[in-house]
């Protein structure tokens, strides 16, 4: 079954603001609601939702703000498995630069495909989930037929990642920004 729906940013009441920097829900078909919220120290993304199997990625330094910044030290866990995550960041091209996952016996990549444009591979079945990145930190998520619940998680939490590192050009205006504003008040 394939279908399309939106992750927008949700706004929480000013108590539940505390800590967190940014929060995504919106309502995935057959699965119902889902809520992406991502905090700030420890530097941590959450998938809730009733339909589909928990998952979360944490990175145990949380040194930048934002999402969740992927390397060697973060953890990946969907439905109570950890996945093994792998990026040659140092690649030239979209599919040398993709994030490598390794989750049970299912073997994924998630790669830009184009401008604002995000997928979801599987190596044997395909393209699962397609995440197109709008205005205002608006996701329109298109889901494939061949797309079960668990990868539905995967692809969702990893909306709560910083995927910066995708293309050649994200990583250096990423980097270069990161040099100029690192927060600490020194010029």
């Amino acid at each position: 079954m394939s279908f399309e729906f939106n992750l927008e940013t949700k706004r929480l009441p000013r108590r539940q603001r505390r800590g967190v920097h940014d929060a995504f829900t919106g309502v995935a078909g057959p699965y119902g609601e889902v809520t992406i919220i991502v905090t700030i120290v420890p530097q941590r993304a959450e998938l809730t939702s009733d339909g589909l199997p928990p998952a979360w990625i944490l990175h145990p330094a949380g040194t930048r703000e934002g999402l969740v910044w992927i390397d060697d030290t973060t953890q990946l866990v969907v439905d109570e498995q950890e996945a093994k995550l792998a990026q040659n960041r140092r690649g030239l091209s979209k599919e040398d630069r993709a994030l490598h996952i390794e989750l049970g016996d299912r073997h994924y990549t998630y790669l830009s495909t184009g401008t604002n444009l995000e997928e979801l591979r599987e190596a044997q079945r395909g393209p699962l989930v397609r995440i197109r990145h709008g205005p205002y930190k608006r996701r329109a998520v298109t889901v494939l037929p061949e797309t079960d619940e668990l990868d539905l998680s995967l692809g969702l939490i990893l909306q709560g990642a910083s995927m910066d590192n995708l293309t050649l050009t994200r990583t250096v205006l990423t980097n270069v920004w990161y040099f100029f504003n690192n927060g600490q008040g020194e010029i």
